[in-house]
């Protein structure tokens, strides 16, 4: 059963908590200095108002939008404006307290506490991942008011008193915080990892596509799994206490996650036997697609009218698949048109492997080549062989532009394409 511990002495966490407040908050002077406080951040909010200096909508100051650092960094002083303002009153309040040798530590508090904040989310900004920066900015914050109210240490003592208790085990809050910090910290640490190494392998001109996919997947897996273990050990979690429960566990989340599990080794199989590997031209139920990467449970085949495919890897292994670029990334395609009896079928021929040979993405060598496919009730059908390497950028669209090539020809060289033609004989009943 869990249950909230506190292994302190509470009547005298209470009396240290009574003599600070009465020692810095309970004189006259402290509630002077704490009302000259709050007129000063009313007049902060005040002129806020009457600038629209907290306007989030309004763009920064032109010549810094184009800079990704500075930009983020003074959209956020905008959002803080009050809180700098205030601070800069209550720094000058505090100045003037000095200089007159009055009592100012309420004031110096008010301003270390308003100015820690602006500081504080400013530096947040500088962390791309939105989470991680406001939970920066926040510990920055109350370790900034800690330290500003000197109780850093008492506050430190009070969360280690204060914990949960397990049975036999005891955690105290303070270790807690300590555990979600450091595992904030090392999942940042193995995702910036993670990145270099993708990016590093992808470079790397000796592994194929599905080897450098894999071996990326491997090294993220291994990297959150260090930071895992990195953070139990040092949160005082007995690892090998978890061998029996993980293993009960294994069983019966085994038969929950059976799909998941043959998706993932399904995944494994594709990028060890280079079936199919990212940037392949496949086809599989009617979809055809370049497959954009092979992550652990699915596959993302996209196509060229922008759709992305999701397509599970066991339907990958299990199902039939044509890889259109398996041996070679050169891919034959035809193009089929009719033509009129009356015209010369050979000069048709040429025009179509004129115009085949001049549309962009053909290749010339292998040359285009027509032929004749049949006689036709209404035309001699003809087609255009031709070969593209670059089947990633579509199928249809260098078709279509090859067949508009072709009537373009057509029609400079005074060939026709005839329509199906029917001729009706009404016979006169006698």
């Amino acid at each position: 059963m869990t249950e909230i511990v506190f292994s302190g002495d509470i009547a005298e966490w209470a009396d240290r908590i009574q003599a600070w407040v009465g020692q810095h908050l309970g004189t006259k002077a402290a509630l002077l200095q704490a009302s000259l406080a709050v007129a000063l951040c009313l007049a902060a909010w005040a002129i806020t108002r009457i600038f629209k200096l907290d306007d989030r909508k309004a763009p920064p100051p032109s010549g810094w939008q184009a800079d990704a650092r500075i930009a983020p960094m003074m959209t956020e002083l905008k959002q803080c404006s009050w809180a700098g303002i205030s601070g800069a009153l209550l720094l000058m309040a505090d100045a003037a307290a000095r200089f007159s040798k009055l009592p100012h530590k309420v004031l110096s508090i008010s301003a270390s506490i308003a100015l820690a904040w602006v500081a504080a989310h400013v530096a947040g900004t500088l962390i791309k991942s939105r989470l991680l920066g406001r939970l920066v900015a926040w510990t920055i914050w109350v370790m900034a008011v800690l330290h500003a109210l000197d109780v850093e240490t008492q506050a430190l003592e009070f969360l280690d008193d204060l914990g949960f208790s397990m049975g036999k085990s005891h955690l105290s809050l303070l270790l807690i915080i300590k555990g979600a910090v450091l595992f904030v910290l090392l999942m940042q640490a193995a995702r910036m990892l993670a990145s270099m190494t993708d990016d590093r392998l992808q470079k790397a001109q000796d592994l194929s596509p599905s080897a450098q996919v894999l071996f990326a997947k491997g090294a993220s897996f291994g990297l959150y799994a260090l930071a895992i273990t990195i953070t139990l050990s040092t949160v005082g979690v007995d690892l090998t206490s978890l061998t029996v429960f993980s293993g009960a566990v294994g069983v019966g989340v085994g038969f929950g996650l059976q799909k998941i599990f043959s998706n993932l080794v399904s995944g494994i199989i594709l990028l060890l036997d280079k079936s199919l590997k990212p940037g392949d031209v496949i086809e599989i139920g009617g979809v055809q697609g370049r497959i954009a990467q092979i992550n652990a449970r699915y596959a993302a085949v996209e196509t060229l009218d922008g759709k992305a495919y999701l397509i599970p890897n066991e339907n990958l292994i299990g199902n039939e698949v044509i890889n259109l670029s398996y041996n070679d990334s050169r891919l034959f395609l035809r193009a089929e048109v009719g033509v009129a009896y009356a015209g010369d079928p050979r000069i048709a021929m040429q025009l179509m492997e004129q115009a085949a040979a001049s549309t962009p993405r053909v290749l010339a060598e292998p040359s285009p080549l027509a032929r004749i496919d049949s006689f036709a009730d209404s035309s001699v059908n003809l087609s255009v062989g031709f070969w593209i390497e670059d089947p990633q950028n579509g199928i249809a669209n260098v078709r279509g532009n090859v067949l508009l090539a072709i009537w373009d020809a057509f029609n400079s060289g005074g060939v026709s394409i005839p329509f199906p033609q029917r001729e009706v004989r009404l016979l006169k009943d006698e």
